[in-house]
Protein backbone atom coordinates (compact mmCIF):
# COMPACT_ATOMS: atom_id res chain seq x y z
CA UNK A 1 0.00 0.00 0.00
CA UNK A 2 1.23 3.23 -1.24
CA UNK A 3 2.34 5.48 1.72
CA UNK A 4 0.74 9.16 1.74
CA UNK A 5 2.37 12.15 1.92
CA UNK A 6 0.76 15.73 2.34
CA UNK A 7 2.30 18.76 0.83
CA UNK A 8 1.67 22.42 1.80
CA UNK A 9 2.75 24.86 -1.10
CA UNK A 10 2.66 22.02 -3.72
CA UNK A 11 1.86 24.88 -6.53
CA UNK A 12 5.39 26.66 -6.05
CA UNK A 13 8.56 25.40 -7.71
CA UNK A 14 10.03 23.51 -5.12
CA UNK A 15 6.55 22.28 -4.58
CA UNK A 16 5.81 21.55 -8.02
CA UNK A 17 9.11 19.27 -8.69
CA UNK A 18 9.08 17.91 -5.13
CA UNK A 19 5.14 16.51 -5.97
CA UNK A 20 6.45 14.95 -9.46
CA UNK A 21 9.43 13.18 -7.89
CA UNK A 22 6.90 11.58 -5.15
CA UNK A 23 4.10 10.07 -7.67
CA UNK A 24 7.50 9.32 -9.51
CA UNK A 25 8.41 6.90 -6.76
CA UNK A 26 4.94 5.63 -5.64
CA UNK A 27 4.17 7.88 -3.01
CA UNK A 28 0.09 9.05 -2.62
CA UNK A 29 0.25 12.51 -2.79
CA UNK A 30 -2.05 15.54 -1.38
CA UNK A 31 -1.56 18.62 -3.02
CA UNK A 32 -2.54 21.69 -0.07
CA UNK A 33 -3.28 23.97 -2.27
CA UNK A 34 -4.57 28.00 -1.53
CA UNK A 35 -7.93 28.44 -3.68
CA UNK A 36 -7.28 30.46 -6.38
CA UNK A 37 -3.36 29.02 -6.85
CA UNK A 38 -2.22 29.06 -10.27
CA UNK A 39 -1.72 24.90 -10.10
CA UNK A 40 0.02 24.47 -13.65
CA UNK A 41 3.07 23.03 -12.25
CA UNK A 42 1.08 20.30 -10.99
CA UNK A 43 -0.92 19.41 -14.60
CA UNK A 44 -1.15 16.23 -15.75
CA UNK A 45 -0.05 14.57 -12.49
CA UNK A 46 -2.54 12.21 -10.53
CA UNK A 47 -2.49 14.09 -7.39
CA UNK A 48 -5.34 14.99 -4.62
CA UNK A 49 -5.69 18.70 -4.63
CA UNK A 50 -6.76 19.55 -1.25
CA UNK A 51 -8.24 23.54 -0.57
CA UNK A 52 -7.26 24.97 2.40
CA UNK A 53 -4.61 27.60 4.07
CA UNK A 54 -2.03 27.03 6.90
CA UNK A 55 -3.89 30.06 8.69
CA UNK A 56 -6.87 27.77 8.97
CA UNK A 57 -6.59 25.33 11.37
CA UNK A 58 -9.22 23.54 10.09
CA UNK A 59 -8.44 22.84 6.87
CA UNK A 60 -4.79 21.69 7.77
CA UNK A 61 -6.51 18.88 10.76
CA UNK A 62 -8.75 17.56 7.42
CA UNK A 63 -5.74 17.26 4.89
CA UNK A 64 -3.60 15.58 7.13
CA UNK A 65 -5.91 12.94 8.27
CA UNK A 66 -4.93 9.59 7.00
CA UNK A 67 -1.19 10.90 5.97
CA UNK A 68 2.32 9.62 6.94
CA UNK A 69 4.31 12.43 5.88
CA UNK A 70 3.99 15.52 5.79
CA UNK A 71 5.92 18.29 4.04
CA UNK A 72 5.69 21.84 4.79
CA UNK A 73 7.02 24.15 2.29
CA UNK A 74 4.25 27.00 2.63
CA UNK A 75 5.83 30.16 3.09
CA UNK A 76 5.57 34.21 2.15
CA UNK A 77 9.34 34.34 0.45
CA UNK A 78 9.88 38.15 -0.16
CA UNK A 79 12.96 40.75 0.57
CA UNK A 80 10.14 43.08 0.79
CA UNK A 81 10.32 44.45 4.87
CA UNK A 82 6.86 46.74 4.62
CA UNK A 83 4.88 43.38 4.99
CA UNK A 84 6.34 42.17 7.81
CA UNK A 85 2.88 41.29 9.52
CA UNK A 86 1.47 39.19 7.08
CA UNK A 87 5.01 37.31 6.05
CA UNK A 88 4.96 36.85 10.41
CA UNK A 89 1.54 35.08 9.98
CA UNK A 90 1.76 32.89 6.73
CA UNK A 91 5.88 31.42 7.89
CA UNK A 92 5.80 31.32 11.50
CA UNK A 93 2.05 31.02 13.03
CA UNK A 94 0.98 28.80 9.38
CA UNK A 95 4.21 26.76 10.85
CA UNK A 96 2.40 26.22 14.57
CA UNK A 97 -0.43 25.14 12.72
CA UNK A 98 1.40 22.68 10.82
CA UNK A 99 2.82 21.30 13.77
CA UNK A 100 -0.19 20.82 15.91
CA UNK A 101 -2.01 18.83 12.50
CA UNK A 102 0.69 16.82 12.51
CA UNK A 103 1.00 16.29 16.36
CA UNK A 104 -2.79 15.65 16.21
CA UNK A 105 -3.27 13.20 13.22
CA UNK A 106 0.72 11.16 14.68
CA UNK A 107 2.44 12.26 11.58
CA UNK A 108 5.13 9.97 11.36
CA UNK A 109 7.65 12.37 10.12
CA UNK A 110 7.19 16.71 8.86
CA UNK A 111 10.07 17.90 6.63
CA UNK A 112 10.08 21.38 7.31
CA UNK A 113 11.50 23.60 4.64
CA UNK A 114 13.24 26.30 5.44
CA UNK A 115 15.96 28.36 3.95
CA UNK A 116 19.70 29.01 4.13
CA UNK A 117 18.67 32.41 4.74
CA UNK A 118 17.97 30.88 8.45
CA UNK A 119 21.53 30.79 8.52
CA UNK A 120 24.14 32.87 10.10
CA UNK A 121 25.97 33.89 6.07
CA UNK A 122 28.16 37.19 5.88
CA UNK A 123 29.12 37.36 9.42
CA UNK A 124 31.02 39.53 11.68
CA UNK A 125 33.66 36.59 11.45
CA UNK A 126 33.72 36.10 7.98
CA UNK A 127 31.29 33.16 7.53
CA UNK A 128 29.54 32.51 4.80
CA UNK A 129 32.44 34.34 2.58
CA UNK A 130 33.21 32.62 -0.60
CA UNK A 131 36.77 31.49 1.15
CA UNK A 132 34.86 30.58 4.22
CA UNK A 133 30.96 28.95 3.42
CA UNK A 134 28.61 28.71 6.21
CA UNK A 135 27.81 25.53 7.37
CA UNK A 136 24.64 24.40 9.19
CA UNK A 137 26.35 24.69 12.49
CA UNK A 138 26.79 28.78 11.64
CA UNK A 139 24.31 30.68 14.05
CA UNK A 140 21.23 32.93 12.74
CA UNK A 141 22.34 36.64 13.23
CA UNK A 142 21.31 38.09 10.07
CA UNK A 143 18.50 40.51 11.85
CA UNK A 144 21.12 43.27 10.40
CA UNK A 145 19.59 43.01 6.79
CA UNK A 146 16.21 44.19 8.14
CA UNK A 147 14.19 41.46 6.03
CA UNK A 148 11.19 39.91 7.80
CA UNK A 149 11.75 36.62 5.97
CA UNK A 150 14.88 35.95 6.96
CA UNK A 151 13.62 36.50 10.93
CA UNK A 152 10.34 34.41 10.37
CA UNK A 153 12.07 31.55 8.77
CA UNK A 154 14.73 31.10 11.17
CA UNK A 155 11.64 31.47 13.65
CA UNK A 156 9.38 28.61 12.45
CA UNK A 157 12.72 26.55 11.92
CA UNK A 158 13.39 26.95 16.08
CA UNK A 159 9.72 26.35 16.69
CA UNK A 160 10.30 22.85 14.81
CA UNK A 161 13.53 21.97 16.23
CA UNK A 162 12.20 22.80 20.08
CA UNK A 163 9.32 20.80 19.17
CA UNK A 164 11.95 17.57 18.20
CA UNK A 165 13.38 18.03 21.04
CA UNK A 166 10.65 18.35 23.61
CA UNK A 167 9.33 14.81 21.75
CA UNK A 168 6.39 16.56 20.40
CA UNK A 169 7.30 15.56 16.48
CA UNK A 170 9.54 13.86 14.41
CA UNK A 171 11.29 16.21 12.11
CA UNK A 172 14.02 17.50 9.68
CA UNK A 173 14.84 20.75 8.65
CA UNK A 174 15.61 21.62 5.56
CA UNK A 175 17.45 24.70 3.86
CA UNK A 176 17.42 25.02 0.36
CA UNK A 177 19.90 27.40 -1.35
CA UNK A 178 19.03 29.94 -4.71
CA UNK A 179 17.58 26.98 -6.45
CA UNK A 180 16.28 26.92 -10.53
CA UNK A 181 15.15 24.23 -12.78
CA UNK A 182 11.83 23.63 -14.40
CA UNK A 183 7.91 24.39 -13.46
CA UNK A 184 8.34 28.04 -12.31
CA UNK A 185 5.09 28.92 -13.21
CA UNK A 186 4.89 32.83 -11.52
CA UNK A 187 8.10 32.69 -12.25
CA UNK A 188 10.47 33.31 -8.84
CA UNK A 189 14.00 32.48 -8.67
CA UNK A 190 13.98 31.84 -12.70
CA UNK A 191 13.51 36.05 -13.17
CA UNK A 192 16.80 35.67 -13.36
CA UNK A 193 17.21 33.71 -16.35
CA UNK A 194 14.54 35.44 -18.17
CA UNK A 195 15.71 38.97 -17.85
CA UNK A 196 19.09 37.94 -18.58
CA UNK A 197 17.95 35.84 -21.68
CA UNK A 198 15.91 39.83 -22.97
CA UNK A 199 18.18 41.67 -21.92
CA UNK A 200 21.24 43.39 -24.18
CA UNK A 201 22.51 45.26 -21.05
CA UNK A 202 22.71 43.15 -17.58
CA UNK A 203 23.84 45.12 -14.76
CA UNK A 204 25.05 43.07 -11.89
CA UNK A 205 26.45 43.72 -8.44
CA UNK A 206 29.18 42.66 -6.88
CA UNK A 207 27.69 40.05 -4.00
CA UNK A 208 26.53 36.14 -5.10
CA UNK A 209 24.82 33.35 -4.02
CA UNK A 210 24.27 29.41 -3.63
CA UNK A 211 22.46 28.13 -6.92
CA UNK A 212 21.44 24.52 -6.97
CA UNK A 213 19.23 22.49 -9.43
CA UNK A 214 15.43 22.20 -8.14
CA UNK A 215 15.52 18.22 -9.20
CA UNK A 216 18.70 17.56 -6.30
CA UNK A 217 16.68 19.62 -3.95
CA UNK A 218 13.14 17.28 -4.62
CA UNK A 219 15.30 14.41 -4.40
CA UNK A 220 17.33 15.40 -1.15
CA UNK A 221 14.59 15.77 0.72
CA UNK A 222 12.41 12.50 -0.46
CA UNK A 223 15.85 10.80 0.92
CA UNK A 224 15.53 12.83 4.24
CA UNK A 225 12.46 11.01 4.91
CA UNK A 226 13.62 8.23 5.98
CA UNK A 227 17.47 8.86 6.24
CA UNK A 228 17.23 12.46 7.94
CA UNK A 229 18.27 12.80 11.34
CA UNK A 230 15.80 14.57 14.08
CA UNK A 231 16.03 18.03 14.21
CA UNK A 232 19.18 18.27 12.12
CA UNK A 233 19.26 21.34 9.70
CA UNK A 234 20.74 20.47 6.10
CA UNK A 235 21.70 22.42 3.80
CA UNK A 236 20.86 21.74 0.29
CA UNK A 237 23.07 23.86 -1.89
CA UNK A 238 25.28 23.49 -4.80
CA UNK A 239 28.14 25.89 -6.45
CA UNK A 240 28.63 29.52 -5.05
CA UNK A 241 28.36 31.99 -7.66
CA UNK A 242 29.45 35.89 -7.94
CA UNK A 243 26.33 37.09 -9.72
CA UNK A 244 28.36 38.34 -12.69
CA UNK A 245 29.36 34.61 -12.83
CA UNK A 246 26.03 33.52 -12.71
CA UNK A 247 24.49 35.84 -15.58
CA UNK A 248 27.35 34.39 -17.48
CA UNK A 249 26.52 31.04 -17.72
CA UNK A 250 22.66 32.45 -17.72
CA UNK A 251 24.68 34.31 -20.92
CA UNK A 252 26.22 31.23 -22.71
CA UNK A 253 23.59 28.71 -22.12
CA UNK A 254 21.14 30.67 -24.08
CA UNK A 255 23.53 32.34 -26.68
CA UNK A 256 22.77 35.32 -25.60
CA UNK A 257 25.90 38.09 -25.10
CA UNK A 258 24.57 41.20 -23.59
CA UNK A 259 27.25 44.06 -22.13
CA UNK A 260 27.96 43.53 -18.12
CA UNK A 261 27.66 46.72 -16.41
CA UNK A 262 28.79 46.86 -12.98
CA UNK A 263 26.64 48.74 -10.88
CA UNK A 264 27.87 51.26 -7.82
CA UNK A 265 25.98 50.31 -4.55
CA UNK A 266 24.90 53.54 -3.94
CA UNK A 267 22.98 53.64 -7.02
CA UNK A 268 21.62 50.16 -6.37
CA UNK A 269 20.34 51.78 -2.44
CA UNK A 270 19.23 54.78 -3.85
CA UNK A 271 16.97 52.74 -6.25
CA UNK A 272 16.30 50.13 -3.64
CA UNK A 273 14.48 52.93 -1.55
CA UNK A 274 12.64 54.84 -4.51
CA UNK A 275 10.99 51.01 -4.92
CA UNK A 276 9.96 50.87 -1.47
CA UNK A 277 8.64 54.43 -1.25
CA UNK A 278 7.09 53.57 -5.00
CA UNK A 279 5.73 49.96 -3.44
CA UNK A 280 4.06 51.83 -0.08
CA UNK A 281 2.67 54.36 -2.43
CA UNK A 282 1.03 51.57 -4.49
CA UNK A 283 0.30 49.21 -1.53
CA UNK A 284 2.58 46.48 -3.35
CA UNK A 285 5.46 45.07 -3.29
CA UNK A 286 8.19 46.40 -6.01
CA UNK A 287 10.31 45.28 -8.50
CA UNK A 288 13.05 46.14 -6.73
CA UNK A 289 13.11 47.04 -2.80
CA UNK A 290 15.88 48.26 -0.22
CA UNK A 291 16.62 45.26 0.99
CA UNK A 292 16.43 43.24 -2.60
CA UNK A 293 19.49 45.98 -3.49
CA UNK A 294 21.29 45.32 -0.30
CA UNK A 295 21.66 41.87 -1.15
CA UNK A 296 22.67 42.59 -4.38
CA UNK A 297 25.90 43.40 -2.06
CA UNK A 298 26.29 40.64 -0.11
CA UNK A 299 27.98 37.14 -0.07
CA UNK A 300 25.70 34.55 0.43
CA UNK A 301 27.35 31.74 0.34
CA UNK A 302 27.39 27.75 1.93
CA UNK A 303 28.89 24.60 2.17
CA UNK A 304 26.46 21.34 1.40
CA UNK A 305 29.24 18.61 2.03
CA UNK A 306 25.95 17.38 5.39
CA UNK A 307 23.76 16.63 2.69
CA UNK A 308 26.34 15.28 0.32
CA UNK A 309 27.15 12.99 3.01
CA UNK A 310 23.82 12.35 4.45
CA UNK A 311 21.37 12.65 2.26
CA UNK A 312 23.06 12.14 -1.07
CA UNK A 313 22.67 15.65 -2.47
CA UNK A 314 23.75 15.29 -5.82
CA UNK A 315 25.42 18.26 -7.67
CA UNK A 316 24.03 18.68 -10.80
CA UNK A 317 26.13 21.68 -12.51
CA UNK A 318 24.12 25.01 -12.50
CA UNK A 319 24.64 24.72 -16.90
CA UNK A 320 22.30 22.28 -16.56
CA UNK A 321 19.85 23.59 -14.00
CA UNK A 322 19.50 27.04 -16.55
CA UNK A 323 19.07 25.07 -19.31
CA UNK A 324 16.26 22.86 -18.11
CA UNK A 325 14.68 26.25 -16.99
CA UNK A 326 14.93 28.12 -19.87
CA UNK A 327 13.72 25.02 -22.39
CA UNK A 328 10.80 25.12 -19.82
CA UNK A 329 10.40 28.74 -20.20
CA UNK A 330 10.57 28.70 -23.50
CA UNK A 331 8.33 25.67 -24.30
CA UNK A 332 5.65 27.67 -22.13
CA UNK A 333 5.71 31.13 -24.07
CA UNK A 334 7.67 32.73 -21.50
CA UNK A 335 10.82 33.25 -23.47
CA UNK A 336 11.63 33.08 -27.48
CA UNK A 337 14.28 30.31 -28.45
CA UNK A 338 17.53 32.29 -28.61
CA UNK A 339 19.77 31.75 -31.37
CA UNK A 340 22.64 29.13 -30.73
CA UNK A 341 20.69 28.35 -27.07
CA UNK A 342 20.20 24.50 -26.62
CA UNK A 343 17.85 22.34 -28.64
Amino acid sequence: MAEKVLVTGAAGLVGGNLVRRLVEQGFEVGAFLIPGSNTAALDGLSVHRLSGDVLDPQSLDQATKGADYVFHLAALVTMWKYDAERIRDVNVTGTINVINACMKNNIKRLMHVSTVDAIGFSTPKGQGLMGNPSTEDVPYQNDRFNIPYMRTKWEAQEIVRTAVRNKKIDAVILNPAYMLGPYDVRPSSGRMIIEVARSKVVPYTTGGNNFVHVFDVADAMITALKKGRAGELYILGNENLFYKQMFEKIASVTGKKPAFVKVPQPLAIAAGYLGDLYGILKGKEPKISSGEASMGFVQHFFSPQKARKELSLRSTPVEVAIEDAYRWFVDNGYLEKSRGSPN
